[in-house]
């Protein structure tokens, strides 16, 4: 008698992780493809490519880049010498900041 009781406590134990395992798989496809879903509607998706934009429209060098929440910060020092920081919004790829 016990060890039947210990078997299906065993089978129901295995069968309950097995549901668990392939509901967290479910739900971390989900994710990842909301997450590409996202991306695709950013038209600026990685801080070589913010750099590029930069300094395609100021010229110089880029010294440092870094992501935000919505964008990228971009550091830079132009051919005269100036050193300039301007922001690239993901989602438009506008540029703000001092020029």
């Amino acid at each position: 008698m016990k060890l039947a009781l210990s078997l299906v406590f065993l089978f129901a134990f295995t069968f309950s992780l097995d549901v668990i395992a392939q509901g967290n798989f479910v739900s971390a496809s989900n994710t990842i493809k909301s997450n590409k879903q996202s991306n695709q509607q950013l038209k600026v998706k990685s801080s070589k490519q913010a750099a590029k934009i930069v300094k395609a429209r100021f010229g110089g060098k880029v010294l440092k880049v870094k992501k935000s929440k919505s964008g990228y910060r971009v550091k830079l020092i132009k051919t005269d010498g100036h050193i300039i920081s301007v922001y690239v919004d993901a989602k438009s790829g506008k540029i703000q900041g001092k020029h």
